[in-house]
């Protein structure tokens, strides 16, 4: 790699070069052409040297940078791999504590398992010992029934005339068990029917409860059905009078009308009998009263007139 102050030299060389040549082009302006021509090859000689020294220079630079780029990627390359074995060596690590905890919290699990078991066991221990101990003491308590139990036996196998059939204490134990069940089976059927009993009783007060409530139903529908019947039976009365009322006067009415068409027959045949207006034989009634009218007021009329006319006149 080339010193890091060559660039400054080479620059420095560079405006010393630049410098020189100006003035030497100053003075060749007044050379020869041909002298001006030579000089002007031996500048393009120099400054192709220039180049070439600068090209070779920035081959060397570029060498360089090339060396250091190959480096950089080698250690780059070293430094990812390290990096993934420190990741691997870390996830190595995380799966160890986790599985080192996941032991530690089943040992602990196991642990509390355990204790459980022997508190469990302890327990059952101690239970066992007052059982054994309660058995011993009931035992011992036994003892003389043991001994009466013997002493039966004995008396009963002594004693010929004795018909029980004992001949082993167990034989009085078993006759003593199937009495105690044929006890117990009695008192279990006694409580059996008394529950029976009871549920029959229940059911009987609820049946008689429950028809009385039915027979207050009927008899408060009976009254109600009652007081509607009795409420029917006066408005039919009341209707029944109603309609007497109606027909008698319908029939009042009939016989008013009777009595009416009948003296407007007879005064219509009157009229026509004395009028001098030659009214048609008519059925109507109303058309009858109205012929009657107009001859009353006719004839009215006439007497009016002749009052007028004779003021003296008396009827």
């Amino acid at each position: 790699m080339p010193p890091p102050g060559g660039e400054a030299d080479s620059s420095s060389r560079d405006a010393s070069a630049s410098t020189s040549s100006a003035a030497h082009a100053l003075v060749l302006e007044h050379v020869h052409p041909a002298t001006r021509l030579m000089e002007k090859r031996r500048q393009t000689f120099e400054a192709q040297a220039q180049l070439d020294a600068q090209r070779a220079a920035f081959e060397e630079k570029e060498k360089g940078f090339a060396e250091r780029e190959a480096i950089i990627k080698r250690k780059d390359l070293e430094l990812q791999e390290n990096l993934v074995r420190f990741g691997k060596f870390l996830q190595e690590n995380d799966g160890k504590r986790a599985r080192a905890k996941r032991r530690a919290a089943d040992e602990a699990q196991s642990r509390l398992r355990k204790e459980a078991e022997i508190e469990t066991l302890a327990e059952r221990l101690r239970a066992a010992r007052v059982r054994d101990e309660t058995a011993s003491a009931e035992v011992s308590k036994n003892a003389r029934y043991a001994s009466y139990l013997e002493s039966v036996l004995e008396h009963v196998s002594g004693d010929p005339e004795a018909l029980s059939g004992f001949t082993e204490v167990e034989d009085i134990l078993a006759r003593h068990a199937t009495l105690a069940a044929t006890n117990a089976d009695l008192i279990r059927a006694h409580r059996s029917f008394a529950n029976e009993s009871e549920r029959v009783r229940a059911e009987t007060a609820a049946y008689v409860e429950e028809k009385k409530d039915e027979a207050l139903t009927l008899n408060n529908e009976i009254a109600r059905l009652k007081k509607t019947l009795e409420h029917t039976t006066l408005l039919k009365q009341e209707t029944a009078r109603a309609r007497d009322g109606k027909l008698k006067t319908e029939a009042t009415r009939k016989m008013e009308h009777g009595r009416v068409c009948f003296a407007t027959e007879h005064l219509f045949r009157r009229v026509r009998s004395r009028s001098a207006v030659k009214y048609a034989a008519d059925d109507n009634p109303l058309e009858r009263l109205r012929v009657i009218g107009e001859y009353m007021s006719d004839l009215d009329a006439i007497v009016k007139q002749r009052h007028k006319e004779n003021p003296g006149l008396t009827d």
